[in-house]
């Protein structure tokens, strides 16, 4: 049991999570220790605004690299992960460019976004620089300044968000996350290794070779993750046409207080075992085992969570938010189940990389999106239950297609495994 234990402690899993771990968990923190102050500066129709802004940003930056960036990590040669990066930026200046551009036509839809999208372009790039250098990380192991990196940003963030509410009021938190997004995405660029000569100096040829090489990350990939994106986003989306701003923020506010453990846990991890399940595959190593130990470890911390949420969800909202955001915990409640998912995700989410299951990852995407989509405009047409419900509904769908995504990656591993010990004979 002892060796078991010092094993454990030595793993490069565990060291490499507990860096992230760290980093975000100082950041959650931090996180939660500016939220009373933000929540008793701002109105909860700037959260909403906030939470619209995020959407339409976050749908926009899951397809704007055509995934390349996704594939960074797995060229054996540097070079071939320079074109990668390289192809992923020029995808995002264009679509970027383009998707901006379409909302600055006159439909009644885009009225919500009027004097936003310059900024919602902006936002896409800040976020994609931030991921792509992020990922950059991850291929060369450095987790320390990637966790360094959450700490900046979320200092950064609340300084401009409460410093700009006196020059903007409504539109502060947006710009105040742009701008501490833009602080954090500068620090990976000075710390990641990087050689720009190497970058610039890559020729044409060689991006279109790895372009091809990878191609069905922007011929699958990318449409599943960008409808999977849309879908995570539809409830906001849908909002926006059915209910008033103040409840979005609410709606948003929950969203963010069911996030704290999941990014404490989950996000810290993914990474880790994007990086670790790549290098197992390479070497061809069992899989199955450790991915089943990482699945049923984030599942129990996703109960103790909810749990922990279920008999402090009150208290937290009445002492850091303020009586009048006491509806957040209600909100909270039902999210739930997207607590659940959203933590027991990352292995999943791993595995579809590593084995590019591109195809499969469409096909998911398009059942997810009519699930929910089906389930949000039946339930708000029919008009029959309250707005809680509707989330709380909406939650657990969300949750039984995750279970059922894990099931079908599990067998896909077992066909790996299955294969590998084929080959050894």
């Amino acid at each position: 049991m002892k060796n078991k234990i010092a094993r454990l402690f030595k793993s490069s899993l565990l060291r490499n999570a507990g860096k992230l771990a760290t980093g975000t968990a100082i950041s959650q923190f931090l996180a939660l220790a500016f939220i009373p102050i933000l929540s008793r500066t701002y109105s909860q129709e700037a959260f909403g605004i906030l939470a619209a802004f995020s959407a339409v940003t976050g749908f926009i930056s899951s397809f704007a690299t055509l995934k390349y960036d996704t594939a960074l990590i797995l060229p054996k040669d540097d070079i071939d992960a320079y074109a990668l990066l390289k192809i992923s930026n020029i995808a995002t200046i264009i679509i970027t460019t383009v998707s901006v551009l379409v909302m600055f036509i006159p439909i009644p839809y885009f009225q919500e976004y009027k004097g936003l999208q310059v900024f919602i372009g902006l936002g896409v790039l800040l976020s994609v620089n931030y991921n792509n250098s992020a990922l950059w990380n991850i291929r060369f192991k450095h987790f320390n300044h990637t966790s360094i990196s959450k700490v900046v940003q979320s200092i950064a963030i609340f300084a401009f968000q409460y410093t700009l509410f006196y020059l903007f009021e409504f539109k502060g938190l947006i710009f105040g996350n742009l701008l501490g997004t833009a602080i954090s995405g500068a620090y990976l660029i000075i710390t990641r290794k990087f050689d720009w000569k190497v970058y610039y100096e890559i020729p044409k040829d060689k991006l279109v070779v790895q372009a091809k090489r990878y191609i069905d990350f922007p011929k699958y990939f990318t449409l599943s993750n960008a409808i999977l994106s849309f879908t995570s986003s539809l409830p906001v989306l849908l909002f926006v046409r059915y209910i008033p701003l103040a409840q979005i923020g609410v709606y948003g506010m929950a969203l963010r207080l069911i996030a704290q453990p999941v990014a404490l846990i989950s996000e810290s991890l993914r990474s880790v075992v994007l990086g670790d399940m790549a290098e197992r595959r390479n070497n061809e190593q069992p899989i199955l085992r450790w991915f089943l130990k990482i699945f049923f470890g984030l599942l129990i911390i996703s109960i103790l969570a909810s749990i922990i949420l279920l008999l402090l969800g009150d208290f937290i909202v009445n002492i850091f938010l303020g009586a009048e955001w006491a509806e957040v915990a209600i909100y909270a409640y039902m999210l739930i189940p997207i607590l659940i998912s959203s933590m027991i995700s990352p292995p999943g989410t791993a595995a579809v990389r590593v084995f590019e299951m591109q195809r499969y990852n469409f096909h998911y995407s398009i059942v997810s999106l009519a699930l929910k989509a089906s389930t949000l405009l039946g339930l708000f047409t029919l008009n029959v239950l309250s707005f809680k419900y509707i989330i709380l509904i909406y939650a657990l769908v969300s949750l039984l297609l995750v279970v059922g995504n894990n099931s079908i990656i599990i067998m896909k591993i077992r066909k790996y495994e299955k294969q590998i010990a084929i080959n050894k004979k």
